[in-house]
């Protein structure tokens, strides 16, 4: 019984590709190959749903997801994986990986839950383990330990049959806060891999290629800072950062009128002051932008840049800006698409 269909497909894939010289000769061989490596995944299926299980129960924020690396990790370890943690200043960030030799082959998924997403699994109404707790709501306990399962498997077969080839694992930490990916390529990480391969749970096992469904975003915080004062007592003195976050957002909103339609941009107000009679010397907005193309991607955080700096102008506040996270918009390969 093929319990994890995505698991083998992913380990057929990395077969095939590990094994391309060998499979000019031997065709036949190959698909041989490719019948252990489906036994294998079928009888290591309890492994698999322990792992699922077991990341699911930790349910650990972005930035936070520090036993699930190390229950990660520990298993890639002991079956002969080299782990370098804290890639890119990350704590909980990781890349682990066994093999010499061409081609690299990099597989990976995200880790990180969603706040108050706490629900107990099987249930399809709500029904929270704790309540308030964050919880996997979209499935990032299931990807990265079914590629544990399909590179172990592909892996035992590689070292059996002396076939050259490096696989890599490594997780998409923060990927709600869309924190990671980027830095690790600005610092290099992918620069030797011929393979990148992503997985993302789904209710279907579709693939594709080309542009995807879906947007690109920049993650953005603006800051508002003006000058506190006795909001009964006098007010006159006060210059409201938190004023400034209202007339931001309400810029913004008129201006999403006039977006793509594929475009989506969302908000919340992180930081709006301390009580209702002090004027709020400080208050701060946090938005993500959306848009299918870079261009647009920019396009939208320069209307948002312009809408920040005339609400800074109203309410005789300074204004400055950071950026927490990006995403590009993505591009699917047709070769591994069609392979799949």
């Amino acid at each position: 019984m093929k319990r994890y269909p995505t698991t083998l497909a992913l380990a057929l894939l990395l077969l095939n590709s590990s094994s391309f010289l060998f499979a000019q000769t031997d065709e036949t061989r190959l698909e041989a190959l490719k019948t252990e490596v489906q036994q294998k995944i079928d009888d290591n299926a309890k492994m698999a749903q322990v792992m699922v299980d077991k990341v699911f129960s930790f349910a650990e924020l972005g930035f936070h997801e520090k036993e699930t690396a190390n229950y990660i990790t520990g298993i890639l370890e002991k079956n002969g994986f080299k782990i370098e943690r804290g890639i890119s200043g990350v704590p909980t960030a990781w890349w682990a990986s066994w093999g010499s030799g061409k081609p690299v082959i990099a597989i990976g998924s995200d880790v990180d839950c969603i706040p108050r997403a706490s629900q107990k699994p099987g249930v399809a109404y709500h029904d929270p383990i704790v309540e308030g707790a964050p919880g996997h709501g979209e499935g990032h306990n299931a990807g990265v330990p079914l590629n544990v399962m399909a590179a172990l498997a592909v892996k035992d077969i590689m070292k059996r049959e002396k076939l050259s080839g490096t696989l890599i694992l490594w997780p998409g930490v923060a990927e709600e806060l869309v924190a990671t990916k980027a830095y690790y390529t600005r610092d290099g990480w992918f620069n030797e891999v011929d393979m990148c391969i992503f997985t993302h749970v789904s209710n279907n096992m579709n693939v594709s290629y080309g542009e995807a469904r879906g947007t690109g975003l920049i993650s953005v915080e603006y800051t508002f800072e003006g000058e506190s004062a006795h909001s009964a007592g006098s007010p006159w003195r006060g210059r409201s950062a938190a004023d400034a976050v209202e007339l931001m957002n309400i810029g913004w909103n008129y201006a999403r009128e006039h977006m793509h339609p594929l475009g989506r941009s969302h908000s919340i107000i992180n930081y709006g002051g301390d009580q209702p009679n002090v004027v709020p010397s400080k208050a701060s907005i946090w938005y993500y932008f959306r848009e299918i193309t870079y261009p647009k991607i920019m396009a939208a955080y320069e209307r948002g840049n312009e809408i920040a700096e005339a609400a800074a102008m109203m309410t005789r506040t300074k204004m400055s800006k950071r950026i927490l996270g990006t995403a590009w918009p993505r591009h699917f390969n047709k070769v591994m698409a069609e392979t799949m």
